[in-house]
């Protein structure tokens, strides 16, 4: 990421159902549960107690509604309005097409799937996208923003952007943790992971 990059705030959606039972969400607008509402109101509280100021930021959420209900309750503990939250498609979750609502261990256990980390990042599931492709939806989308910014969105495109702003190798972007309940920092290349008390995760 060039130093030129304003800085950025991610979060990762609360747990959903889908989540804990480990099922391939991707387009499919999943709720969050219960375990969730209490991660994303965690988040927020860290980000309006630890993260520092954030006036002059702007703010983005997946169209998906696991992501919109997290940044509600962000937007909640950093007194914002809905106007000041944008509702962006080029953050919302990579499709999985045949494979949502699938278990994870099936996919993985799959002949079609990639063995290799750096072929998981061009294959693109039936119906559905790349990491490549997200990769770039990302970089297109982001490359426009002049400022600093906080989005809200989902694990698979999450690793595409920390991917883009951090400069990693295909085979790292793909390997990114991606939890749930924590805000990620990027800024100059670095991407550092903080949990809702803002202690490094």
């Amino acid at each position: 990421m060039s130093e030129t990059k304003p800085p950025v705030y991610f979060i990762r959606h609360g747990e959903t159902e889908w989540n804990r039972l480990g099922l391939i969400q991707g387009w499919t607008d999943i709720p969050m549960n219960k375990t969730g509402h209490g991660q994303a109101k965690a988040v927020g509280h860290a980000l309006a107690n630890t993260a520092g100021p954030v006036s002059g930021y702007r703010f983005f959420v997946s169209p998906l509604e696991r992501a919109r209900q997290t940044m509600g309750h962000i937007a909640e503990a950093l007194g914002l309005s809905s106007a000041d939250v944008a509702v962006d498609s080029s953050v919302k979750e990579l499709g999985f097409g045949v494979w949502e609502g699938k278990p994870f261990w099936e996919l993985k256990a799959s002949p079609i799937y990639p063995a290799d980390a750096e072929t998981r990042y061009t294959w693109r599931p039936e119906g559905g996208e790349s990491y490549e492709d997200g990769h770039r939806r990302f970089k297109t989308w982001f490359d426009g923003i002049g400022e600093p910014s906080v989005i809200v969105s989902h694990g698979a495109i999450g690793r595409c952007l920390i991917g883009y702003l951090s400069n990693l190798s295909a085979r790292d972007l793909v390997s990114l943790r991606m939890p749930q309940g924590c805000y990620c920092r990027l800024h100059n290349g670095q991407a550092d992971w903080f949990d809702a008390n803002g202690d490094a995760a």
